[in-house]
């Protein structure tokens, strides 16, 4: 431990600061409480604690009760950024997040740390699966290289992942959920177009015209602001909701008008709208001859899509085409597109967004009350900021095989990401890649399912931090079995959220010790940054000692607030409005430029020559990159996330699978598993009802599902929720791995998973 952080009585700065912080909480929080309803709670020991949900990592605020150890209740918190409608407003959590309550209790979680020995798992003290995880770090490093291990880490309270795999171990390999296999081509275009990888939320609140395109956010969303934001201004201000999507959605259900699109024609309906406004002369003049780049390229695009053209390939009548256009260009600038993964996760992703985004330049939203806001950050401090030791960044100089080795020289996402979730498989056999660090997450079902199954098989070290047995964890060497957010101190520095004027943070301590031997991730890594410690001799891992807990490490990044943990979470709420910003923030940027087309983004400029695209919004019909379907494979399938599961982890809640088949009307069978929607008219030609189970075919893969007949997927066009079967959390439950029916279909500029796939779909047994 360094002088600085260690005092000369053995306790450091922060053990006195926590000292009397402690003292302090434990006067507020004495004895025990009463319950809700403040009837005496009968002798048994009840708490309250407030948290924050991270079933998606955004953060929607939570109030806990507990008796007697356990977690009985979760609410909402009123006036929450994420999990309300703004001031005053009640807080509330959707169905995963009241599933922690399960989980934390679940039995079929991860109990103990296990490591691999004579080829079986077997159960081991912390102390000993730290210290045989940096055995074999160690030795991975002298035998295959630390820059060929892969940190496949998802979403987690505490930042020093990258801290720990990237600058003190030295991979430059990293894979995450983000850009890799959520929505790479709307957080990369927003960037490169000028307004950020925030571009996909709106100001819901004050907006008179809301596009829910490719997006079902009164279900599926990333925080409850989003659903309660869009109601109230429908209900406040009169707003129209307007929902383009092939399924007829919980939000479709809700808007003025559905759009039942074509799947992957988005781009083109973007165009002709664009058409119809640049026609009509209902663009915002002022602002694309001031703060835009590439106009004319933009308008000779759109000039080529006439609406009678894009009903062509849409499926959507000339008229409406019409319609929204006009209604979002009049209503313009309080009028926002709500984008995400919807017309992102496709080989053709790449310009549909771009498209899309180019419309909010037209119409000149950019920044402004309604419109696409420009959301900020929370200044608190970086970890270099609290750091008080120096170390040595071991990756910062490291180049990633798909940039350094020939092997990759076709694939044009080298220039812009610098892996891609598809390629692993290859890199592992290329000898790239060797082992890999998985943290909550199950990528052998986000895309090339099987050949990702055979690569964890031949890697040479695989470690898993999670919560439950999954395809990783099953086959990995070491196993840490991580505490869930109700057990562990948090905090949240979010942008997006119902306070479009300021910025926010929240946070709060664990409801409940760490059930079994589990422990929080932070806890984990510093464990683990020990043990690298005592078998490297490098003091550099000894970085974390200058912390005695995570809420000091927490505290030292609330420093720049003038805040604590204990002080975030000890009164009526546990969050704090910390910085006002005003919109408009463009007009003091003299940088500021929107750009409708990229030629003045080298990186993308040479991807695109390769990829055979334009640098400026163009139309690139389906199959250009990715699948088309055939006599063979006649339907198009595309996988989607239920509200009642998040990315694979609480798929074992029965009672979240429960609720899941009430919602599909099929709570009386016996199944449990995720179903295939499809469309009365495919369904009657191959002879399924609802309830039959059916084999789902493309050509690199099959599995087994129950079919779901509903007017709400249109001909054509079969979905099913992703994260069950193979690989799973529930293996042997029903269900399949829906990307088991994946090859090497990606966004060749980001290498976005393109979950669209030719297929067909039979009763079970064949024909």
């Amino acid at each position: 431990m360094s002088n600085q952080a260690q005092s000369s009585s053995g306790l450091t700065r922060r053990t006195l600061l926590k000292a009397g912080s402690a003292a302090a909480g434990a006067v507020a929080l004495g004895g025990c409480l009463s319950s809700d309803d403040g009837t005496d709670s009968g002798g048994a020991d009840v708490s309250k604690a407030f948290g924050n949900c991270w079933m998606c990592s955004h953060n929607c605020g939570q109030e806990v009760t507990v008796v007697d150890g356990s977690v009985v209740n979760i609410t909402g918190v009123d006036g929450h950024p994420r999990g309300s409608a703004g001031p005053g407003t009640e807080g509330t959590l959707c169905p995963k997040g009241l599933g922690q309550q399960d989980k934390t209790h679940d039995p079929k979680r991860i109990k103990e740390p296990h490591i691999r020995k004579n080829g079986e798992l077997q159960k081991v003290s912390w102390e000993e699966a730290f210290e045989f995880t940096a055995d074999r770090l160690v030795s991975f490093a002298d035998e295959y290289g630390e820059e060929t291990l892969l940190d496949a880490t998802s979403w987690a309270e505490t930042p020093i992942f990258s801290t720990v795999w990237r600058e003190l171990y030295g991979t430059p390999e990293r894979i995450s959920r983000g850009i890799h296999v959520c929505a790479g081509p709307t957080f990369v275009t927003g960037g490169m177009m000028g307004v950020g990888s925030n571009n996909r939320v709106p100001d819901y609140q004050n907006s008179d015209y809301i596009i829910a395109w490719g997006r079902n956010q009164l279900n599926s969303f990333a925080g409850q602001f989003e659903a309660k934001g869009t109601l109230e201004a429908i209900e406040n201000r009169g707003a129209t909701l307007v929902t383009i999507d092939p399924q007829h959605t919980i939000t479709a259900e809700k808007s003025d008008k559905w759009l039942p699109i074509e799947p992957r024609t988005d781009g083109a309906l973007a165009l002709a709208m664009a058409n119809v406004i640049i026609e009509e002369d209902l663009y915002d003049q002022e602002f694309v001859e001031n703060y835009t780049h590439g106009f004319d390229a933009y308008k000779e695009a759109a000039a080529d899509m006439p609406p009678e053209d894009a009903a062509e390939i849409t499926g959507i009548p000339a008229e409406d085409i019409r319609e929204v256009a006009r209604g979002f260009a009049e209503a313009a600038p309080r009028a926002g597109i709500s984008v995400w993964t919807g017309t992102a996760q496709m080989g053709n992703g790449w310009k549909a967004t771009q498209n899309i985004t180019a419309l909010n330049g037209l119409v000149g939203n950019i920044d402004r009350p309604g419109g696409l806001r420009l959301w900020e950050y929370a200044s608190t401090a970086s970890f270099g900021e609290v750091c008080e030791m120096d170390y040595t960044n071991r990756a910062q100089f490291k180049e990633p095989a798909i940039t350094k080795y020939e092997e990759y020289s076709d694939y044009p996402v080298r220039h812009i990401t610098d892996i891609a979730h598809n390629l692993v498989p290859e890199m592992v056999d290329n000898g790239h890649i060797n082992g890999i660090v998985v943290h909550h997450d199950d990528p052998l079902k986000d895309g090339n399912a099987e050949e990702w199954v055979r690569a964890i098989e031949e890697m040479a070290l695989v470690i898993s931090i999670d919560a439950y047995w999954n395809g990783v964890s099953r086959n990995a060497d070491v196993v840490l079995p991580e505490a869930t957010s109700l057990e562990k101190d948090t905090l949240g520095t979010g942008n997006w959220s119902a306070y479009p004027n300021h910025k926010w943070v929240t946070g709060g301590k664990a409801a409940v010790d760490p059930q079994w031997n589990t422990k929080p991730d932070f806890d984990i890594l510093t464990g683990i940054a020990s043990a690298m410690a005592e078998k490297t001799d490098n003091d550099d891992w000894r970085i974390f000692e200058q912390w005695d807990s995570h809420e000091d490490f927490i505290d030292d990044q609330l420093s720049t607030l003038d805040l604590t943990l204990e002080e975030l979470s000890s009164g009526e709420k546990n969050y704090e409005l910390v910085e006002e910003y005003d919109y408009e923030k463009w007009k003091d940027n003299d940088n500021f430029v929107f750009r409708f087309d990229l030629d003045q983004v080298g990186s993308f400029a040479q991807a695109a020559e390769e990829a055979g695209m334009s640098t400026a919004p163009e139309w690139i019909p389906p199959g250009t990159y990715g699948d088309s379907t055939s006599d063979e494979y006649p339907l198009e399938f595309y996988d989607v996330r239920s509200v009642f599961f998040s990315h694979g982890s609480n798929q074992p809640q029965e009672r979240l699978q429960d609720h899941f088949a009430k919602r599909n009307d099929l709570n009386e069978e016996d199944y449990r598993g995720n179903y295939l929607h499809i469309n009365p008219e495919d369904a009657e030609a191959r002879g399924i009802e609802t309830g039959d189970m059916v084999t789902v075919e493309s050509k690199t893969g099959s599995g087994e599902l129950m079919a779901h007949v509903t007017e709400n997927a249109r001909p054509g066009f079969v979905t099913a929720e992703y994260g069950f079967g193979e690989t799973s959390a529930t293996p042997d439950g029903e269900g399949m791995n829906t990307m088991t029916l994946h090859d090497k279909q990606m966004d060749p500029i980001t290498g976005q998973v393109d979950r669209h796939i030719a297929v067909d779909v039979k009763p079970e047994g064949g024909d």
